[in-house]
């Protein structure tokens, strides 16, 4: 039952990320709003081009148009780009000051929560407080003029509360979350309330109930009919419910990908002291071993069937040994060390050469994990290395990660 339920789940979290990599385009709108939420995942691992860059503000971008606005808004908000930016966006959203917000049909900006969103991130990045305080302030108008016409769902409300949350820069209090019952309204929640965004009683007992509810819709869910807004909040609350509840963790190979995903993070406290200490010490990484350490040092601490080089059955004259092996899971982990990028052509090589001796022979295992620790920092090759990979039918996910920035 636990496999069963564990690829159920994985297999939902990749039709998830499927709609939201939809959206993966310069200047969309939705895709934005997802890199929003998603950008500090570790367990996503979507290449984003989401950004709008120079290129696009000169080639795409129209004054006129509030979804290029709210486009731009999202960008400056997010990266740094030309100075000439924050000019055209004050321009263009004093030009929409002037404009009647809610003429025309539901197509105008105060009903697409997304659009409304980058308009105020946007605002928020101006350095002139005079100007900033007067946008925020018809922003708010817009708002409650928006609220008070009423005909709101329950999920669009929440994204109204996340709206004046970013006006204000303040905590929304939610007094009962009991009406908010489907899974969007439920990811909406725990995310927001992760992040201090919502505030609520009991937030532990509620924030058990929302994880428990999430997990027993994800299953169920309709993924191709969710819009990327929707699916960009679920992904993230789904990997937060997992990450959370130990009675979950173990259900599937993709708590070994979210794990795994987090290495970088967790080594920004690897020990490697400069000079001048009395005493340094340094943990050296130097050889793919030294990342079989790490590696085993983190999966033992969750599952006692861990095994440290499995000897699987011969195929032909070769005899194969990847690095670990989950029986409960029916995985097998294979870790690879590239010193400089040049490396990345022969372990994908390696590895679609050894992923069919691997499991031809071994029924009790299902599935690869690779793990890639990227020693030279050649950023540039991780995705191409990851695409080629990820085809092969038997491999789970592919995670590459670079050494810590403090290790010479």
């Amino acid at each position: 039952m636990t496999e069963i339920l564990g690829r159920a789940i994985n297999s939902q979290l990749q039709k998830l990320k499927e709609v939201i990599e939809a959206h993966n385009k310069q200047g969309d709108v939705y895709g934005l709003f997802a890199y929003h939420i998603l950008r500090d995942l570790p367990a996503c691992r979507i290449q984003w081009s989401v950004i709008c860059d120079d290129q696009w503000l000169e080639d795409v971008f129209e004054e006129t148009n509030v979804h290029y606005i709210a486009s731009l808004g999202y960008s400056l908000h997010n990266a740094n780009i030309n100075s000439e930016a924050k000019e055209k966006f004050i321009k263009a959203f004093d030009l929409l000051k002037k404009r009647e917000p809610f003429k025309g049909a539901h197509v105008s900006f105060p009903y697409q929560c997304s659009t409304f969103l980058g308009l105020i991130l946007g605002v928020r990045t101006v350095a002139d407080e005079h100007w900033e305080k007067s946008a925020k302030g018809w922003l708010d108008g817009v708002l409650n003029q928006r609220i008070k016409q009423g005909q709101i769902s329950n999920f669009l409300d929440l994204f109204y509360k996340y709206i004046s949350h970013h006006l204000s820069e303040e905590p929304v209090e939610i007094r009962d979350i009991s009406p908010y019952t489907s899974i969007e309204e439920s990811s909406f929640l725990e995310y927001a309330m992760i992040k201090n965004i919502f505030q609520t009683t009991n937030q532990d007992e509620n924030l058990k109930s929302l994880r428990k509810n999430i997990l027993k819709q994800l299953i169920e869910t309709d993924i191709t009919a969710l819009t990327g807004e929707k699916a960009a909040l679920i992904f993230a609350a789904t990997q937060e419910s997992i990450a959370r509840d130990i009675d979950n963790l173990l259900i599937s190979p993709h708590f070994i990908s979210a794990t795994l995903s987090r290495f970088e993070d967790a080594m920004k406290r690897w020990r490697y002291d400069p000079d001048k200490r009395p005493k340094p010490v340094r943990w050296l990484i130097n050889t793919e071993r030294e990342v079989q350490d790490i590696l085993w040092l983190i999966l033992r601490s969750y599952f006692d069937d861990l095994v440290d080089e499995e000897t699987l059955p011969k195929v032909g004259h070769s005899s194969y040994k990847p690095d670990f092996a989950i029986p409960s899971l029916r995985l097998l982990i294979e870790a690879k060390f590239a010193y400089k990028k040049e490396d990345f052509k022969k372990i994908e090589k390696e590895i679609m050469e050894d992923s069919v001796g691997y499991l031809l022979n071994t029924p009790q295992y299902g599935k690869i994990t690779v793990f890639i620790y990227d020693k030279s920092a050649s950023v540039q090759e991780h995705n191409t290395t990851r695409n080629a990979l990820i085809k092969i039918p038997e491999i789970e996910d592919v995670i590459i990660v670079s050494k810590p920035s403090q290790l010479p």
